[in-house]
């Protein structure tokens, strides 16, 4: 670290050290988000490990062409979810530092960071839809009615989800951005 960067990091640091304590509800919410993160982190090594894993199974198993696709594009998928999440969670981690300002900062972009993932939610689920529907069509001739409507199901159950958790992001990004214009204000 250059000196002057060194410099000025402690200079902000003593600046925030002049702040109120930081508010309890935001520390909680903060810690609350932070445990979430991590939960999520796990089922993403799950999922990559058991769909993708279950997919390289499949094509050793069974090495035709098609199991060949399945199990790239299942990590072309993958890899596309694990390359996104981690940029967007990226300094999202921890806050700079134990001030009201720094907790405030790390909730607003993780809110932000929360709502990004449900648009890329949206769109990975329709391309990953797009391609299971073909790849089942190019390999069984046809797609059962039964199928179709188990694959609606899940769709509709998942829209649902995500256009709720979208709802919540947004009031909570409101949320912390009223919080945060009303402790500037004081």
């Amino acid at each position: 670290m250059k000196l002057d960067a060194e410099l000025e990091l402690w200079r902000d640091q003593w600046q925030d050290s002049s702040e109120a304590p930081v508010l309890t509800d935001l520390r909680k919410r903060v810690a609350r988000q932070s445990l979430y993160m991590r939960i999520v982190l796990i089922a993403e090594i799950l999922v990559t490990l058991v769909i993708g894993g279950g997919t390289v199974l499949l094509a050793r198993w069974n090495p035709h062409p098609a199991m060949l696709i399945l199990a790239a594009a299942t990590w072309l998928f993958i890899t596309a979810a694990w390359i996104f999440a981690l940029s967007n969670r990226k300094n999202a981690w921890t806050p700079a530092a134990a001030t009201n300002s720094a907790f405030l900062d790390i909730s607003i972009r993780r809110c932000r960071a929360n709502l990004r993932s449900t648009t890329f939610g949206a769109i990975l689920y329709a391309v990953e839809m797009t391609f299971c529907l073909s790849w089942i069509h190019h390999e069984s001739g046809s797609l059962s009615s039964t199928l179709i409507a188990v694959i609606a199901l899940v769709t509709l159950i998942f829209a649902t989800t995500l256009i709720w958790y979208r709802k919540k992001k947004r009031s909570d990004l409101s949320y912390v951005l009223s919080l945060q214009r009303d402790l500037t204000a004081e």
